[in-house]
């Protein structure tokens, strides 16, 4: 069977579309996608700022396979569609909605049980980490936690790539402007839109002076 991937947002008021759909809300940060006979699934991630994001789904036919040649087709409902897809994403905050539209008590209570898998995702992390420093025991999903609650943990260590500063040849974080060990300005253009002064002085062109402008004694 061919799958299909579908992102629909219901709009409110149509009567049709709440009898012929189901609404599934998350509060999750993270892009969700299910796979089943019937058809393929994308729960969009809730984009910062807003209060959750919206996947609208609709009937499917499947069909049994009876042998010889026999199929039993049959209709499976939006709704009996949309419990089997978030029957294992609860903790993460996505849900059913018992509307068109999901309602504040609704959304709180969504957030409330992410916010409690997360707290138990760090504290199983702590205690992973208590027992052996071990970094291959953190998943990277304990690391997700741990930043969605804006929390500092040695076990969430993320490694950034570094480049060699061009001037004094330290590592430094890439995407940098200024190099903090030599200052020497990286990026201008970032320089410049966070207020770093345009006249500061390139430590390239400070030891490359011509000699002619350089005084007894300079090096």
């Amino acid at each position: 069977m061919a799958t299909m991937i579908r992102e629909i947002r219901g709009s409110e008021g149509d009567a049709t579309a709440r009898d012929n759909s189901a609404t599934i809300a998350s509060v999750s940060d993270q892009h969700w996608h299910v796979t089943r006979t019937y058809g393929v699934f994308r729960i969009p991630a809730c984009a910062k700022g807003e209060a959750c994001a919206l996947l609208s789904v609709t009937p499917r036919g499947d069909a049994i396979d009876l042998g010889d040649n026999r199929r039993f087709p049959f209709t499976i409902t939006p709704r009996e569609i949309a419990a089997d897809i978030v029957q294992d994403l609860g903790d993460h905050g996505v849900f059913l909605c018992a509307g068109a539209e999901p309602s504040d008590e609704e959304l709180a209570q969504a957030r409330a049980r992410r916010d409690a898998w997360y707290k138990q995702l760090v504290a199983d992390a702590d205690e992973m980490w208590a027992r052996g420093h071990s970094y291959r025991e953190i998943s990277d999903m304990h690391r997700r936690a741990a930043a969605a609650m804006g929390l500092e943990r040695e076990w969430a260590y993320v490694p950034q790539r570094s480049v060699d500063c061009p001037v004094c040849g330290e590592k430094v974080k890439a995407g940098v402007a200024l190099c903090r060990h030599c200052g020497a300005i990286l990026d201008a253009d970032r320089a410049a839109r966070f207020g770093v002064a345009a006249s500061r002085r390139n430590p390239v062109a400070q030891h490359s002076a011509p000699a002619a402008n350089r005084r007894p004694g300079d090096v």
